[in-house]
């Protein structure tokens, strides 16, 4: 469906899904898969998919996921936040309810800001917040973009006088 839209798409294959189910981190949600605009002209909107399923019998509540761009897909997670690209949005979805056995898609809408030419990190955590201690990372995801030239508005062609 995503490429049908143009947009990329990455998921888990059958062997690290199988992976992912059958080991430690089975105890949280995770990223099954994600779809995203990959080329994005300066100023024109783009669109990140992110899919989390929860494989446990317990929910989870309240979890989130955040996404911001720079280098953190290769770094500790608080490295990441800090360096990130401060031109680039950061924001989170909304707060959901992941019951047990459940998959949820989160959205995130945004404008391609001002930036040089060329292609820019984006970075997904998945988290689970606390009312009143320190929340739990979850999970991780990467994604790019390529930032294209905005196209100029053409200006209306003037009428002939003949």
């Amino acid at each position: 469906m995503a490429q049908g839209q143009g947009m990329s798409f990455s998921s888990l294959d059958p062997k690290e899904l199988e992976k992912k189910v059958r080991t430690a981190t089975t105890k949280t949600p995770f990223i099954y898969s994600q779809a995203w605009n990959s080329t994005v002209q300066i100023g024109n909107p783009a669109t990140y998919h992110v899919w989390v399923r929860n494989p446990d019998p317990v929910a989870y509540h309240p979890v989130y996921a955040t996404i911001y761009f720079g280098l953190g897909n290769i770094l500790t997670l608080g490295e990441g936040w800090i360096g990130r690209d401060k031109r680039w949005p950061e924001f989170s979805s909304d707060r959901t309810f992941m019951g047990p056995f459940s998959s949820h898609r989160l959205t995130f809408g945004f404008h391609v800001p001002e930036v040089p030419l060329g292609t820019y990190n984006g970075n997904t955590v998945v988290w689970r917040g606390m009312w009143h201690d320190t929340g739990t990372s979850l999970d991780r995801g990467g994604f790019d973009i390529k930032v294209l030239p905005a196209v100029p508005m053409s200006s209306p062609t003037p009428m002939s006088s003949e």
